[in-house]
């Protein structure tokens, strides 16, 4: 059984797609697996329900996934957690997301949990935030941090951070969220290396379509491929 926490060093930073790549990723391996969005705001109204769209991603890599089993709060506000739950009278109980991945880990051979914007977003008006339920969770990280300018500061502080708290680190996964210079890009991953010394287990490309991207079996194999997994820190 291997459990991940994908966290980002920030909001936007392509953590859902990261997770629908390993979803497709285990997968095709063989491996009964299962991403889990424990709090998403922003929610949709398709056809007068609320649908949360980072799960729609994870369905273009596992069609048959359920909603209702793979999200625990689903808040309205595309905003902070803690803010669109203050608004909508929820309090966001960590014991019980925390249970959930249990229930989870019994069940499936991977059990990969997305968090909601970067480490130190606040779930609760207490300041209760990410960092606190990956502690609490106790699974090893999978940071996911952009691969272009301004990279360097960001993932290390995010390392820095979840070292102080004592939490383990698997591996990063640098995105091209745009088509960016290859130079700062390469540099970036060699000083985040040196100076974290966590590897960066793959670097997705600049993907200019995700619908398109698991409806092209090349495309999808070529990018799974890249990513050396195998030097993910369990």
């Amino acid at each position: 059984m291997v459990s991940l926490f994908i966290a980002g060093t920030d909001t936007d930073v392509g953590k859902t797609v990261v997770t629908a790549l390993l979803t497709a990723y285990f997968h095709k391996k063989g491996e009964k697996v299962i991403p889990y969005k424990p709090v998403q705001s922003g929610a949709l109204e398709v056809e007068e329900k609320l649908v949360a769209p980072d799960i729609q991603i994870y369905k273009q890599a596992l069609p048959e996934l359920n909603q209702k089993a793979i999200n625990t709060y689903l808040l309205k506000k595309a905003s902070s957690p803690h803010l669109a739950a203050r608004e909508e009278n929820i309090q966001i109980s960590p014991y019980l997301i925390v249970e959930y991945i249990r229930l989870l880990e019994k069940k499936y051979d991977v059990v990969l949990v997305e968090g909601a914007g970067g480490l130190i977003v606040p779930l609760r008006d207490d300041g209760y935030s990410i960092i606190h339920l990956i502690k609490d969770a106790n699974i090893p990280v999978l940071l996911v941090a952009r691969a272009g300018l301004g990279t360097i500061n960001h993932t290390i502080l995010s390392i820095m951070a979840m070292r102080e708290a004592g939490i383990k680190i698997a591996g990063i996964i640098m995105n091209q969220l745009e088509k960016g210079d290859q130079i700062i890009e390469q540099d970036n991953r060699k000083m985040i290396e040196k100076i974290t010394n966590i590897p960066v287990v793959g670097v997705v490309p600049y993907i200019e379509n995700v619908e398109k991207l698991f409806q092209d079996d090349d495309l999808l194999n070529e990018i799974l491929s890249s990513l050396q997994l195998k030097e993910i820190r369990i």
